[in-house]
């Protein structure tokens, strides 16, 4: 009895300490996804966190982190008790009644705004070069771009439409992105809708839309902290619209909030290079 009694205290603490990070977020998959998608998830950000510079601590821990989260998602008993205790963090709770209870659940209700405001890099964030200004010009490929905004159109969730533009950004398929990235925006537009449409138009080489939609994601959120993907996708439109000056500006800025930003190093090293900044 004292060891299923150690097992299940064991299993609480691991539970509550993989709860500490939403592990849907942090996968970007959606609350009802299903094994297959949290396989594929998993699987992307393995690949994902093999390519990005960080100490090999840190990868080994995020990596543990990784395969533990996709092994409770994918046990239904572990996925419950993971969701409630997500649940739990998440959502603001009201103090107990007594002396300063207004000002503490108020307080947590700012607490939880702010977090649903941080806008996380997601695997597509790593693309950031310019696609061909002539990859549209050809009828076959804007034949295909109506061809998936109609199919896009079926769709009636604006996440959905959004994990679509992503997946499909890092699969490369820039004309499946771009029709899923508009739906995803016209269903519901925030900060994040806009960063990949602006990546997704930047794509396809259209990089006055593309810096049009990213700086109105970034008025929208100007924060670096809580949005920057949207600071790091408009530093390399600007790289491509060769406006090294603010490109390197926005770069140097996301460093300075975060020494350990990989994207916004990787921005800077290809702003860099483009000026033959390279000592």
């Amino acid at each position: 009895m004292v060891a299923v009694d150690d097992q299940r205290r064991r299993r609480a603490e691991f539970l509550r300490q993989l709860a500490e990070r939403d592990l849907y977020e942090w996968l970007g998959i959606p609350h009802h996804a299903d094994a297959a998608t949290i396989k594929d998830a998993a699987a992307r950000k393995r690949k994902e966190l093999s390519g990005t510079p960080m100490t090999q601590a840190r990868r080994a821990n995020e990596r543990a982190y990784c395969d533990q989260g996709e092994r409770v998602l994918l046990r239904a008993d572990l996925r419950r008790e993971y969701d409630a205790l997500l649940h739990a963090r998440l959502t603001p709770r009201v103090a107990a009644a007594g002396p300063g209870a207004r000002q503490r659940a108020e307080r947590e209700a700012r607490l939880q705004t702010a977090r649903e405001r941080i806008q996380r890099y997601a695997p597509d964030d790593a693309r950031m070069a310019p696609g061909s200004t002539t990859l549209l010009a050809a009828p076959a490929a804007r034949a295909r771009l109506e061809e998936e905004r109609a199919a896009a159109a079926g769709l009636a969730d604006g996440a959905e439409a959004l994990r679509i533009a992503r997946a499909a950004r890092t699969a490369g398929d820039a004309v499946r992105a771009l029709a899923n990235a508009e739906r995803a925006h016209a269903l519901a537009p925030s900060p994040a809708s806009l960063r990949t449409l602006g990546a997704a138009r930047r794509d396809v080489g259209d990089l006055e839309g593309s810096e049009a939609a990213l700086r109105e994601s970034v008025r929208a959120l100007p924060t670096l902290r809580e949005n920057a993907p949207g600071w790091a996708a408009l530093a390399a439109t600007l790289r491509a619209r060769r406006e090294f000056r603010e490109a390197a500006g926005i770069t140097e800025r996301l460093i300075e909030e975060d020494e350990e930003d990989a994207h916004g190093w990787r921005a800077q090293a290809l702003v860099a290079a483009d000026v033959d900044d390279v000592a």
